[in-house]
């Protein structure tokens, strides 16, 4: 008998989120597609990263996961119910983010311990000594020794300060984590260490993540999966591993193509970025991508391809549809 399926912690269907941008007197104003019929499903104790170039999309999705911003088509949920449906408060309790500015992010006017308690005292208006209690056990989770309770943003290191960020999310105990490039503002030994917390931390509390990055080698090091966008919408996801070794995209290939090796004495990656994308405001018919493809095809000009199966993989490439004669040229990676 079959398993039955499970209901995702976190479930997208055909969302867009559009804006006006550009208005004039005369003449239409334009229109802005920042997130563009995107469908993703993530799992109960999933670790899922969405990666693409500046302009994809990626921190108006933060947004509207996080009920910041409300989507113009399409539907939220989270843990089976609308996203519309939760009060402020409830979603504050399944969904918390962690910021790209840890600095910016916190008050620089309250010490660890009240800038810690404050969601949970907003939400649930426990006891005093409750308080202490909760501040205490998330610092010692998140590696904070006690002696910081009194201590104020400004006295930390951005390390530290990411922590209290960190332990500022967990304090309402939260179902899902909306991790929005967490680790940018931090030195690269500073990086690594609040990355093996956050892996530590989403294996042990079971927590569901949407990891934000532009960082692929980041992405490659927490993933279990990686959703890759380009202009709204995504055009592959998988497996980590299968993403990173036999990405199929032709913009998945750049991305990766573009990752800097980490010996010295290896040579750069040829540039092969050409600037010549779409007008976001103004897309062409057929695939978005086609203008930056090396080898576009007749029918990429009249149709826009949508996910399909492909060796473990869902690329959005004709390419890759039954029937097709071609694949893309390939880039070294």
């Amino acid at each position: 008998m079959a398993t039955p399926r499970t209901t995702p912690m976190l479930s997208l269907r055909d969302l867009e989120v559009r804006f006006t941008v550009g208005r004039r007197l005369i003449g239409r104003p334009k229109i802005l597609h920042a997130v563009n019929k995107l469908s993703l499903d993530v799992e109960r104790g999933e670790f899922v990263s969405i990666v693409g170039e500046s302009g994809c999309g990626k921190s108006t999705l933060v947004k509207t996961l996080l009920g910041l911003q409300a989507p113009t088509a399409g539907a939220i949920a989270v843990n089976g119910k609308d996203l519309s449906d939760y009060s402020r408060l409830e979603l504050a309790h399944m969904v918390q983010p962690i910021f790209q500015d840890p600095y910016s992010s916190l008050n620089p006017r309250k010490s660890v311990a009240a800038n810690i308690a404050l969601p949970l005292i907003l939400s649930e208006r426990p006891l005093p000594e409750q308080v202490t209690e909760r501040v205490r056990e998330i610092m010692r989770r998140v590696g904070l020794p006690q002696r910081f309770e009194n201590s104020y943003p400004s006295q930390m290191s951005g390390g530290q300060r990411q922590r209290v960020a960190i332990a500022r999310a967990l304090i309402t105990r939260p179902k899902i984590l909306v991790c929005d490039e967490p680790t940018s503002a931090l030195d690269v030994s500073v990086q690594a260490q609040i990355l093996n917390l956050l892996r530590e931390l989403s294996r042990d509390l079971d927590l569901t993540c949407v990891f934000i990055s532009h960082d692929l080698s980041v992405v490659r090091r927490l993933s279990q999966r990686v959703a890759v966008m380009y202009l709204g919408r995504i055009v592959e996801i998988g497996k980590s591993e299968q993403i990173f070794q036999v990405p199929h995209h032709p913009y998945t290939r750049l991305l990766i193509s573009s990752i800097l090796p980490p010996d010295p004495e290896h040579h750069l990656p040829p540039a092969r970025w050409d600037g010549g994308g779409p007008d976001p405001t103004n897309l062409p018919e057929g695939c978005h991508f086609r203008s930056r493809c090396a080898s576009p095809q007749p029918v990429c000009a009249t149709r826009l391809p949508e996910l399909v199966d492909y060796e473990g993989t869902r690329v959005a490439c004709l390419a890759y549809e039954p029937g097709a004669t071609w694949k893309p040229q390939s880039t070294p990676c």
